[in-house]
């Protein structure tokens, strides 16, 4: 490692200031660049190792001169732009950590990152991220034991505690409201008993089944993008039903399906005469002429009365005759901005990480056993997230091992290798307090459906 290290963070959003005070606290020097500088400088606090920058992603200059002028670059910036910086240190000879899915596109820089010796490591931290790496040390075990993985089913959720549900929604944001969203209306993909499942997104959120979480009782899942390209990286190709997926409280889904058909979930624009909640709802769902829009909306999507939808429909506001900023011009971000307005956490609020893992397997002696997997981390208030947390200290640690030089593996890659998820998962229980809880149980207790 370099007798003094020095980290270039990208983005000062929600989730930056655990990595950040942890890099300092290591006596690193930090470079933080934002968009916004006055974010950049309060998650540095006036730290004499720290620097703010501003940077605007139209200024690839700017972010070469960064990228060269430290050892390693922690991207927490939105999975669009991390082409943009993907380029910028594979020119700049830097490795790189990113907390978002890798993109489609990446694969084509695969050479260019290899010919530049470095280090790309996507998908580092909380799902994906903490999940990938749980799942690889779990499905590692079983193969020392001879097994064989039949069935996988991995869900996680970002959730309000149980004393912070108050709204219809039963949710809040305790991060991108936006990303939440987009996870919660995209195309997705599953194996199940053999077969490929695809669903479109207004399909999604009608595809939802019931997890029971040790300690929690009964929630909903729903299937997390496209599953399939995992079951290569994992190294199970024999594996029967592979699912990755997303938690929420019941009601959630119910909502979020109605929204779908209402068109809410649109990113496509509309016209701009179009300035309050009523007349956005009624151009969505071509309503303009009806006397009594809830009624009418009601008898158009063939909904009860009190339906879950309805009632949080009504509660945020979405058939009033409300302004909102006419610097909008989507249906997403008029949702999303409303239901930041209304659902956002308070300060007395927590928030609640869950990844539950369910894992099938057979020995060789012909016994068949399962093994379920339950981490649960309480965020501490509104400000120290949870969610913070478990994006935040995986890609620190990982920066760490970069620094060290203790990830061999070149070009773009995933957490599924020993040198990086066995030295991380240790320090994340150890020094982190991540309680990682798993039992053994017998092949009976596989959820029936599945």
């Amino acid at each position: 490692m370099n007798p003094i290290a020095k980290i270039l963070i990208l983005g000062a959003g929600k989730v930056s200031a655990p990595l950040v005070k942890y890099f300092l606290h290591k006596k690193y020097q930090v470079t933080v660049a934002s968009e916004f500088l006055f974010q950049a400088e309060m998650v540095l606090d006036n730290d004499p190792l720290g620097e703010a920058v501003e940077w605007h992603s139209d200024d690839e200059a700017k972010l070469n001169t960064l990228v060269y002028n430290n050892h390693v670059v922690v991207s927490l910036l939105p999975y669009t732009l991390h082409h943009i910086v993907c380029k910028a240190c594979i020119k700049q000879k830097r490795n790189l950590v990113t907390t978002s899915y890798e993109q489609p596109g990446m694969e084509d820089m695969q050479g260019e990152a290899l010919k530049s010796n470095i280090t790309i490591l996507n998908e580092m931290g909380l799902a994906p991220g903490i999940d990938h790496m749980w799942a690889s040390e779990m499905i590692a075990a079983v193969k020392e034991r001879g097994g064989k993985v039949e069935k996988f089913i991995s869900v996680c959720g970002v959730l309000p505690s149980r004393e912070a549900l108050d709204n219809p929604f039963r949710y809040k944001f305790s991060w991108t409201p936006i990303e939440v969203m987009r996870a919660s209306s995209s195309e997705a993909t599953y194996l199940k008993n053999k077969k490929a499942v695809v669903l479109a997104p207004s399909q999604l959120m009608k595809d939802t089944f019931a997890v029971k979480i040790r300690g929690m009782g009964k929630l909903q899942a729903h299937a997390n993008r496209n599953s399939l390209k995992y079951i290569n990286l994992y190294q199970i190709p024999e594996v029967e039903t592979f699912f990755r997926g997303i938690l929420r409280f019941k009601g959630w889904c119910e909502v979020i399906d109605t929204l779908i058909e209402a068109g809410y979930l649109s990113e496509e624009p509309f016209p701009k005469h179009i300035d309050t909640y009523a007349g956005l709802t009624s151009y969505l769902c071509k309503l303009e002429n009806v006397s009594d829009l809830r009624d009418g909306f009601i008898e158009k999507l063939n909904l009860k009365t009190h339906s879950k939808a309805i009632m949080a429909m009504e509660w945020i506001g979405l058939f009033s005759r409300d302004y909102f900023t006419t610097q909008v011009n989507n249906p997403l971000t008029v949702l999303t901005n409303k239901m930041l307005s209304r659902i956002k956490m308070l300060p007395c609020d927590k928030d609640l990480v869950v990844i539950n893992h369910q894992l099938l397997f057979s020995l060789p002696d012909g016994q068949k056993k399962m093994i379920n997997g339950v981490l649960k981390r309480m965020g501490k208030d509104f400000q120290r997230t949870a969610i913070a947390d478990s994006v935040s200290y995986p890609a620190a640690l990982a920066a760490e091992l970069l620094l060290n030089d203790e990830i061999p593996q070149k070009g773009f890659i995933r957490p599924i290798y020993p040198e990086i998820y066995q030295p991380i998962l240790k320090k994340l229980k150890e020094d982190f307090k991540f309680k990682f809880k798993e039992i053994e149980l017998s092949a009976d207790q596989w959820p029936k459906a599945w």
